[in-house]
């Protein structure tokens, strides 16, 4: 019976490392010093440094100068440096050992808290260390932008052929023109300040989408997930049906018995048609990311993020905030969908123009984290003339700008009316060019 080799993994990635000096490979496989330990993490940080200092990977001969007692692996035939599997061999194996130790690792931590009955220091824990894996040790998606020049000239073609819309739609013709719908691995941000209409917004969003085929999956933090489903029935009642009725109406079951019977229509009808609309508890960024993958949707949109746990158990609130949208924001690069968030504005943020990304309560790191900002305002004189304004104040790809929306739950409209664009709406409030 054959006996099988023992091999020290960070040992072999090491001596692979510097037989090849492929540090193309390494950076594209994101190995990062904290995947090793005692002796072979202070060789790592020698190459590491001696590659800034001079350009290059250190030769065999500098490194044993440096670890004279570091037995490096060698080829047994010839005693060369190295060994006989690829480099990328061992990047995979160092980042399953890490994985691996982490969760044997946490799971003793975690059994030791459970026979105390410290569940929710377990659970804590848990969350904190899948957190770490998910961010620190899986491998996120990279591309060679040099290959596949005939996909991208399809891509091209599709968004010639879309308008330049390089996501879903909003439903909105305005704000798709100068957004360019809803990008699939960014973070959009909705801020406004309390009472003025972001669950409303999320839900008419979600809704549009459906109405296209988009499945949706919306995560709630405070309100029941019965009183969200009241505002998809009467929004979607309302997009379907092109009648008009009062939202207090449908809520307290006085609709007229035309609209009534139009509503029971909707519900036997229409609705089973509709692409799936997913309500489920936003308790953290890993619980996100568990229903995420339960129910696989298209687009991701979460009300009230700043109510969230932190999977890291940060105390204070800035920070809390700060690594819930972080996380959000790493989530939505690895699952390459859309996450929808909607947060508060400071009570300092003008009435008249909206909030700025600087009057984004809680952290400053909810706007850098987020690839759009999208803030929602309505002064005095658009809440007698039923309407809504929002402000593009942040965007990856486009210009900023905004749009004004009839905001009328008397007759439930809430199409666009005019939308306008600045090249810098955040330096002059005035300068803004018509895009009817």
């Amino acid at each position: 019976m054959a006996i099988k080799k023992h091999y020290d993994i960070e040992v072999g990635f090491i001596s692979k490392y510097l037989e090849t000096k492929d540090t193309l490979l390494v950076k594209d496989m994101q190995i990062k010093r904290n995947f090793f330990s005692g002796d072979n993490k202070l060789a790592f940080d020698f190459i590491l440094n001696h590659q800034k200092e001079t350009g290059e990977i250190p030769s065999v001969r500098v490194f044993e100068r440096r670890f004279p007692y570091y037995k490096l692996e060698k080829y047994t035939e010839n005693n060369i440096v190295g060994t006989e599997e690829s480099l990328q061999f061992w990047c995979t194996e160092l980042r399953k050992k890490v994985k691996h130790n982490t969760i044997v690792d946490t799971l003793d931590e975690v059994g030791d808290l459970l026979q105390d009955l410290d569940t929710e220091k377990a659970y804590a824990l848990l969350k904190k260390k899948i957190t770490f894996i998910e961010n620190e040790v899986v491998k996120t998606s990279d591309i060679d932008i040099t290959k596949d020049g005939e996909a991208r000239k399809d891509a091209y073609l599709r968004k010639k052929k879309s308008g330049g819309m390089l996501g879903y739609s909003t439903g909105f013709n305005h704000l798709d023109y100068l957004t360019k719908g809803i990008k699939d691995g960014t973070l959009t941000t909705i801020v406004a300040n309390t009472g003025i209409g972001k669950t409303f917004f999320l839900v008419i969003l979600a809704c549009n989408l459906a109405l296209q085929g988009v499945k949706v999956a919306l995560g709630v933090t405070e309100m029941s997930n019965e009183l969200m489903q009241d505002r998809f029935d009467a929004f979607l009642l309302a997009l379907t049906s092109g009648k008009s009725f009062r939202y207090n109406d449908f809520k307290s079951g006085r609709l007229t018995p035309k609209i009534e019977s139009a509503f029971f229509d909707f519900l036997d009808n229409t609705l089973p048609e509709l692409e799936s609309i997913i309500l489920f508890t936003a308790t953290s960024p890993v619980g996100v990311a568990a229903e995420i993958e339960k129910h696989k949707p298209d687009v991701v949109l979460i009300d009230g993020v700043y109510l969230m746990e932190d999977d890291q158990q940060a105390r204070d609130d800035w920070l809390r905030v700060a690594h819930i949208t972080r996380d959000l924001k790493k989530l939505a690069k690895r699952i390459n969908k859309p996450i929808i968030i909607n947060t508060q504005a400071d009570k300092k943020s003008n009435k008249k123009t909206g909030p700025s990304l600087g009057t984004v309560m809680y952290t400053q790191a909810i706007g850098q984290d987020s690839d759009d900002v999208y803030a929602l305002y309505r002064d005095e004189v658009m809440l007698s003339d039923n309407e809504l304004g929002l402000v593009i104040r942040k965007q990856r790809e486009g210009g900023l700008g905004k749009v004004i929306f009839n905001w009328d739950f008397n007759t439930m409209d809430f199409g666009e009316i005019y939308s306008e664009n600045s090249i810098d709406i955040e330096e002059d409030e005035n300068t803004y060019k018509s895009v009817d």
